[in-house]
């Protein structure tokens, strides 16, 4: 679901519902997601809304540049500590 400037002019919503739109939107998506970890559901396609976190394309590429120093590392199977919740 995105809330597009085709959504603005259908529901009729200013620029600041939108944009609050677009927030709850966002919070919706975290929590879809955490809901998910929790009942052990894997996100098929491991991705996530950068847009809806204020994430433009060149940032993220930036973003991108800059943790691929880690990527090895990262996928060591030894790594996989890092991906379980602390509190269980």
């Amino acid at each position: 679901m995105k809330v597009s400037e085709t959504d603005q002019n259908a529901f009729g919503l200013s620029e600041p519902d939108l944009s609050r739109a677009r927030e709850l939107l966002a919070r919706i998506r975290v929590l879809q997601t955490e809901l998910d970890a929790v009942l052990g559901r894997a996100n098929p396609q491991n991705s996530l809304e950068l847009h809806d976190r204020g994430i433009g394309p060149a940032q993220a590429a930036d973003l991108r540049a800059r943790l691929k120093s880690f990527a090895e590392d990262w996928e060591r199977p030894e790594a996989a500590i890092y991906d379980k919740s602390p509190a269980g």
